[in-house]
């Protein structure tokens, strides 16, 4: 699970100035990433706030003892000596080497047999870093050998004092609890059981998240008894690196593992064509909440050219004949004249070229087209009863609708990544093959965009 990183280096005691400015070039890394994060809409799925207000309250403590007076030296330099910095700067150090942040400081439970629903407080892990999409746990510690030899010994003399009739024929100690239960476990074997119980409940397409220990602080071959602990655990320290040339890698591709084809949804083709993505659309007074909510979204997230036109460049775009009908009956119903102009650019209900298309989807809209997108989109009749679907696919098929039958199915047999925002079926196929699927190998492959759009459509009664 684990491997043993050790250095034991050995450095002069830093002063309360020395460990400012690092903690002030900590935070100025961390506030230029979460800028990062925004500017890329990732500010609400990858969790760092915690962790930023720990580095900010660090500061603030670190501020008053660089501007304390030294009448009392040793009191200081007490306090300095403590600092969480060297901590706090090993986590970071950890998540400029590694891919797919999801979050930082995260408390995971996990519920034991027989225990109420609410008595989750003592059941729960800190993780320090989740990263590889999740499936990736880091747990950092500064425990120094001597400290580990205390928490040793410390158990070592509660064992001493333990009655002789725990001892067997042969002088053993014949008490052996099961790894779960086990009272002789020193605090850094038990924080690490804690974070396998935790891992264990979580699943992610079948599979449970990777604990990796990282503990800079420790030496190996200097004491046997330590050796014997290290066994059972393996830790990964990394070299400080420019933050600037890892702070791309740190977000997840979600395009990395698209097919060259891709699958289209109804979704996607209703938000390709609506006004919400192509125009400066202003609120009004018969909008409902739902389109008021889309108006303020997209002034924030600009769908197209930061999430929808980076999946679709440079792929051939396919949709069901289902979904293309479906797509077409909604706009003909409430769509308004642009939107119905973009659906036949988009769908190649005109004779013009790929390149005439982009130029006249251009017109139509607030931003550019990139040369990239392939269009028109190309409508397929799916097969009746394709073959190459897995078992566990019969029951995804049992609880989904004629149109998402379809989509879902049809992309599945093809072996492409479906792209669609909705929600609420990608919830439904998997609650489903985490169940029936034996294997991540079975799932299919599907891309949900993170925010939908609805057509803007007109005004109830209007006939226009």
């Amino acid at each position: 699970m684990t491997e043993v990183y050790t250095n034991g280096h050995s450095q002069a005691p830093a002063t309360a100035s020395d460990l400012l400015s690092r903690c002030q070039t900590l935070l100025s890394e961390l506030e230029m990433f979460k800028e990062y994060l925004k500017s890329r809409k990732q500010d609400h799925q990858v969790e760092i706030a915690h962790f930023r207000n720990t580095v900010k309250s660090e500061l603030r403590t670190l501020q008053r003892l660089a501007s304390a007076s030294s009448d009392d030296e040793n009191t200081n330099q007490h306090t300095v000596n403590s600092s969480n910095l060297p901590f706090l700067e090993s986590v970071w150090r950890v998540v400029k080497n590694n891919n797919g942040l999801q979050a930082m400081q995260k408390r995971f439970y996990w519920q034991l047999k027989g225990q109420k629903r609410g008595q989750k407080k003592q059941n729960s892990a800190l993780v320090d870093v989740v990263a590889g999409d999740g499936l990736e746990w880091f747990k950092v510690s500064l425990l120094t050998n001597n400290r580990l030899l205390f928490d040793k010994a410390k158990l070592g003399w509660e064992d001493a004092s333990s009655s002789d009739e725990e001892e067997d024929e042969d002088g053993q100690n014949d008490k052996v609890a099961p790894p779960e239960d086990n009272e002789d476990d020193v605090p850094l074997i038990k924080m690490t059981k804690d974070l396998v119980r935790a891992a264990k409940e979580v699943r992610i397409r079948t599979r449970s998240p990777r604990i990796t220990l990282v503990l800079p602080k420790l030496k190996e071959g200097e004491v046997a008894e330590i050796d014997k602990i290290l066994d059972q655990l393996r830790a990964l320290a990394y070299p400080s690196v420019p933050f600037e040339s890892v702070m791309p890698h740190l977000l997840t591709d979600p395009f990395a593992t698209f097919t060259s084809s891709l699958n289209i949804d109804c979704t996607i083709l209703l938000a390709l064509v609506s006004d919400f993505s192509h125009c400066s659309v202003t609120t009004e007074p018969w909008f409902h909440r739902a389109l008021k909510r889309q108006v303020e979204i997209e002034d924030e997230e600009n769908l197209l050219p930061n999430l929808l036109y980076p999946a679709l460049a440079n792929r051939v775009l396919l949709c069901t004949d289902e979904a293309a009908r479906r797509m077409r009956e909604i706009v003909d119903t409430i769509g308004t004249a642009g939107e119905k102009e973009r659906t036949k650019l988009f769908m190649g209900d005109t004779e013009l070229s790929a390149a005439q298309l982009r130029e006249e989807l251009e017109k139509q809209s607030r931003f550019e087209v990139p040369a990239s997108l392939r269009l028109p989109i190309v409508t397929q009749v799916p097969e009746e009863e394709p073959t190459t679907l897995p078992p566990s696919a019969k029951a995804v098929k049992e609880q989904l609708t004629s149109i998402n039958q379809s989509v879902f199915l049809h992309g599945w047999a093809r072996g492409i990544t479906t792209v669609t925002s909705n929600r609420t079926v990608v919830k439904q196929i998997e609650n489903i093959l985490a169940k029936e699927a034996s294997d991540e190998k079975e799932w299919p492959l599907i891309w949900l965009c993170p925010t939908a759009r609805s057509l803007v459509g007109k005004e109830k009664g209007r006939k226009d």
